[in-house]
């Protein structure tokens, strides 16, 4: 089965993102930061991640970098309210593969998870 990590610090957006992925038999792990989501890079690695930009004490991006440095290879979708260039320009150098904007519909979340992991539609 399919392993997602979920890191985002709203609780809401981390239930809609599991129940929309659930629904499509991927296996949900959930971090409420992203203190707690690197320790779940620590051991067995996802298959995708979907990142919260936006989080306190660790923000996404420090989660990309801190990825990197530790050379931890995971896909990465990242999820945003507002991205400037700027921003969305660092995350693709630490490795973002895609970038959703909230609120995540499910339609675009279910075809982007599928795209990043090179799933065909049936």
């Amino acid at each position: 089965m399919t392993r997602v990590l979920i890191i985002d610090d709203s609780s809401f957006q981390r239930k809609i993102i599991s129940s929309i992925l659930t629904a499509e038999d991927y296996e949900i792990i959930s971090a409420q930061n992203g203190q707690e989501g690197l320790k779940y890079l620590a051991g067995d690695l996802p298959d995708l991640m979907v990142l919260d930009l936006l989080m306190p004490q660790m923000d996404g991006i420090e989660v990309l970098a801190e990825m990197r440095e530790r050379g931890i290879r995971v896909p990465v979708i990242v999820l945003t309210a507002d991205i400037q260039d700027s921003t969305k320009k660092r995350c693709i150098e630490l490795g973002a593969a895609r970038f959703i904007n909230k609120p995540v519909k499910k339609d675009e979340l279910s075809a982007t998870v599928r795209e990043v992991l090179g799933v065909k539609e049936a």
